[in-house]
Parts: structure tokens; C-alpha cells; sequence
């Protein structure tokens, strides 16, 4: 449990660093996706799964952020996340179908379908009812105060914010949904596409850290006035 203690004292101080890194990562996704192989990109893949380790590690961590924090507006907050990062989980998996065999294979690999499973149904209500007690958590706790706090302060990872939509967009255009001059060049590449959602989630998860890590500055202590302060007795003499 030591690297989960040290996690959110490494990501404050080295926040412009890392997402400095991040940018760099998402950058090299187009170039990357253009010689490793084919297979990485195909679902329950090598990327898939790098995707799926970095949503766990974001929801470890914030659990930890819970269990072991102050219970205060940060640990909220974390528990209030959890079950985000487990959905997130859930979708990568396509709810557990990937542990099955594949029920076929097309153009961008093993075809895995949800709908196999007999639980299936269940989960749009699950997902439902978890989002709704986190979103009551959140109301009840007035977290929305804690995170304009973070943003007032100026400790809000904006950069992260930024390099979550770019993915989004770079994940958009590996998909091919992008006009017709945009497509020529970058073409459909599955491969560009998990990368880009790869540095998304990796974003997330430091966007995660920086906020839990906030702390609100200490007031500094009133002067008190000299002409405030209790006179001193003057010591007794015995004659």
C-alpha cells in the first residue's frame, strides 16, 4: 500500500510535468498506431487492456483516497466516483463478454456481444441507480462548492480537462465519424482510436489525483495588538 500512499503526493507537485507528458503521449498516438501491429487495436486487446488497467488503477485509487483519507469534501468526492470508474470498467469489458469465446470475427477482430449474457438486462438499471445515489451523495455534501473551491484557488487540472476532449476527438477520428478531408488522411485506424481513449483514461485518472490532493490553505493567525495583550505582573517584593 506504499505506492497508494505516495500517489497523491507524487501527482500535486509534478501535476504540469505529467500532463506536459500526457500531451507528449497523445501526440505519439497517430505515429505509434502506424507500426505496432493491427491485433493491439482489436477488442480485449493489448491496448483494451492497458485501458482496463488504468480505469482499475483509477478506482483503487480512489478508494484508497476514501478509506484511508480525512473524511471530508475530498473523500466524498472519491466515493462519490468509484462507481464511475466501475462502469467504465464494465463498458471496456463489454460487461464480462470478453471472458467468453468470441462469437466471431470481422474487420476490426473478435466480435464480443453483451447480449449473450444473462444478467445483461440488469445493467442499465444498475448503472442507473449507482450514478443516481453518487449524484445524491454529491448534492447532499454540496461537493459542487469543494470543486469551486479547487477552481478558485487555481489547482484545477484544466490540462487535463483539454487532453480528455482531445482523445475524445482523436478517438472520433480513429472511428472515421469525421469529414471527408479529415478521413483521407488519417484514415480508420482502431489502433489511433484505443490509443487516444488509452491517454484519455490515463488523463482522467491524474485529473483525479491533483483534485483529491487539494487541500484548502491554512488561514494565517490575526495579529493580536500590543495594547490588546493582558498586562504582566510585575514579581512581588518581600521586604
Amino acid at each position: 500500500m506504499n505506492a497508494l500512499s505516495t500517489y497523491f503526493d507524487r501527482v500535486d507537485p509534478n501535476r504540469v510535468a505529467l500532463q506536459r507528458l500526457l500531451l507528449l503521449s497523445l501526440f505519439l498516438c497517430y505515429p505509434l498506431s502506424r507500426i505496432v501491429p493491427v491485433e493491439w487495436g482489436w477488442e480485449n486487446g493489448v491496448v483494451e487492456n492497458a485501458q482496463v488497467l488504468v480505469l482499475l488503477a483509477g478506482l483503487v485509487f480512489a478508494a484508497h483516497a476514501w478509506r484511508q483519507g480525512p473524511k471530508g469534501k475530498a473523500a466524498t468526492l472519491a466515493l462519490c466516483v468509484v462507481p464511475v470508474w466501475l462502469l467504465l470498467v464494465g463498458r471496456e469489458l463489454s460487461w464480462g463478454s470478453v471472458f467468453l469465446d468470441p462469437s466471431g470475427f470481422g474487420d476490426d477482430g473478435p466480435i464480443y456481444r453483451s447480449r449473450v449474457l444473462w444478467y445483461r438486462p440488469l445493467v442499465p438499471p444498475f448503472a442507473g441507480l449507482m450514478l443516481a445515489a453518487s449524484f445524491y451523495l454529491a448534492w447532499r455534501h454540496r461537493l459542487h462548492r469543494f470543486l469551486l473551491e479547487v477552481v478558485t484557488s487555481g489547482r484545477f487540472p484544466w490540462g487535463c480537462v483539454l487532453l480528455v476532449l482531445g482523445a475524445a476527438l482523436g478517438s472520433t477520428i480513429g472511428e472515421g465519424h469525421v469529414p471527408e478531408l479529415v478521413r483521407r488522411f488519417f484514415g480508420h485506424s482502431l489502433v489511433f482510436e484505443e490509443m487516444a481513449e488509452l491517454v484519455g483514461y490515463m488523463a482522467m485518472v491524474t485529473a483525479q489525483g491533483i483534485v483529491l490532493r487539494y487541500k484548502a490553505p491554512v488561514p494565517a493567525p490575526v495579529p493580536v495588538p500590543a495594547s490588546a495583550k493582558a498586562p504582566q505582573r510585575e514579581p512581588e517584593t518581600v521586604d
